[in-house]
């Protein structure tokens, strides 16, 4: 089980990251794996997919292990297809969001794991899927990664985060276990949900959107 947090293993966080922040606003944010004396800090960035991160994300897709892959997409794959490459890349910042972790090393980055978010204000619930590196596991990156997600869900008002894997993925389950998700019925039978609830306020941009929305319905019906 992975538990590391994101102000425990992981220390150094960017300037310009800031805590209130939206959910779905364009961030970076930079921190440090603490390492044995004499060796070297692994520096990781975690930021947003830009339109030219093609390439990179389609060779992290390659890199991974086939069981890895079949974890994360569901079913045997090799590499994204190409429709959903491009949806990963043309997600708005607002209501759909891919992050990339990355490693950077004499100034080369490398995709070292990825997450898609989706969020709905109108039900105050966000659905993500993930993974990491398969030579990055076990460093608590995975979790110090979900703890980012359910952050930065939060800071908009998101009340439910929720995803499915595989009832086999156990890397995957005990993950979301270590963060305090529960386990719930999945789509299929093959599949099982993990989901939890966030410490959202009241009053944060999301709920207020899906309040106006409600308003303006009422006011036009």
């Amino acid at each position: 089980m992975v538990s590391a947090s994101l102000h425990g293993r992981f220390v150094e966080t960017a300037r310009y990251a800031h805590a209130d922040e939206s959910a779905l606003e364009p961030y970076r944010l930079e921190f440090r794996i603490l390492r044995a004396k004499g060796r070297p800090e692994i520096r990781l960035a975690l930021r947003p997919a830009r339109s030219s991160d093609g390439d990179a994300l389609q060779s992290y897709v390659r890199g991974l292990s086939p069981q890895s892959r079949y974890n994360r997409f569901l079913g045997a794959a090799n590499e994204l297809p190409a429709s959903e490459l491009a949806h990963a890349l043309a997600a708005n910042g607002r209501d759909t969001l891919t992050l990339l972790l990355t490693s950077t090393a004499e100034d080369r980055e490398t995709v070292v794991g990825e997450a898609r978010v989706a969020l709905s204000c109108a039900e105050r619930a966000g659905e993500f899927s993930m993974s990491i590196a398969d030579d990055w596991r076990r460093l608590g990156v995975g979790s110090a990664l979900l703890e980012e997600i359910e952050r930065k869900a939060a800071a908009d008002g998101i009340e439910w985060l929720f995803g499915d894997t595989l009832r086999t993925n156990e890397g995957m389950i005990a993950l979301a276990r270590g963060r305090g998700f529960r386990l719930g019925a999945g789509l299929e039978p093959r599949l099982v949900r993990i989901q939890k609830r966030l410490d959202a306020a009241p009053d944060l941009p999301c709920r207020k959107w899906a309040e106006l929305a409600a308003g303006a319905e009422l006011r036009t019906a």
